[in-house]
């Protein structure tokens, strides 16, 4: 499994191989800087699958999968076979993650000033992981705790396709920092199965996590340069 990193806001970005559907898109965002980074994360994408297709980042074709889930359309050709990927992009950050005979879902949140972390915590959390984020009392591993809890459940349910339509408060991922690989527990009757995968990436103040239907053999950690 390989993830692919990039700082959107550096960098020589000129190249142009953005879809019509991705032109509209980033044109329906109200300030440039916005419209910027959508367009070099949706590039970045374009850029890290054509290395795996042995294409043209422009001629790549995409479709959905699930609720709302990017997937390679058949015109990948047979390279693309097999082949899943998951983008995420907060701020001036982005992720890609790639790997092959498994599905997989990343997430990245850069921290940012937040007032309601308690109330969304026991909104949408787990009974324990809520718990521990409001006994916190020091606002910044308040923050550190929620945002790792956040991210491990969005890579959770985009891997598993169903993004946050899924009730986050029947799994658990935890809030502490994991050192290793983990599981999340999944309460009696949820969606889900025992093989999710889960490991952290998080580097403060960027915080982001890694979810995959297996446990690969192993994570490669790329960064790229434009």
């Amino acid at each position: 499994m390989h993830v692919w990193s990039a700082a959107l806001d550096e960098g020589d970005w000129a190249e142009r191989v953005l879809g019509p559907d991705e032109q509209a898109k980033a044109a329906s965002y109200r300030f440039i800087r916005d419209v910027e980074r959508f367009s070099r994360a949706r590039t970045l994408r374009r850029l890290v699958l054509a290395r795996y297709l042995g294409c043209a980042p422009g001629d790549i074709a995409f479709g959905e999968t699930g609720i709302r889930r990017p997937c390679l359309s058949h015109r990948g050709g047979a390279l693309g076979q097999g082949l899943d990927f998951n983008a995420s992009r907060s701020a001036d950050m982005a992720l890609v993650a790639v790997a092959a005979g498994m599905r997989v879902g990343i997430d990245i949140e850069v921290a940012r000033a937040m007032d309601d972390i308690d109330d969304i915590a026991r909104q949408h959390f787990h009974a324990r992981e809520w718990r521990a984020i409001v006994a916190e009392r020091n606002p910044a591993a308040k923050q550190d705790a929620f945002l790792r809890c956040w991210t491990r459940k969005e890579a959770l349910t985009k891997a598993m396709g169903v993004g946050l339509h899924a009730p986050l408060d029947t799994f658990a991922v935890g809030t502490a920092p994991e050192g290793a690989t983990f599981r999340p527990l999944f309460d009696a009757g949820a969606t889900g199965q025992p093989g999710w995968w889960l490991t952290d990436l998080s580097a403060p103040p960027a915080y982001a996590a890694l979810a995959a239907d297996g446990a690969p053999a192993r994570v490669h950690l790329w960064r790229m340069r434009v």
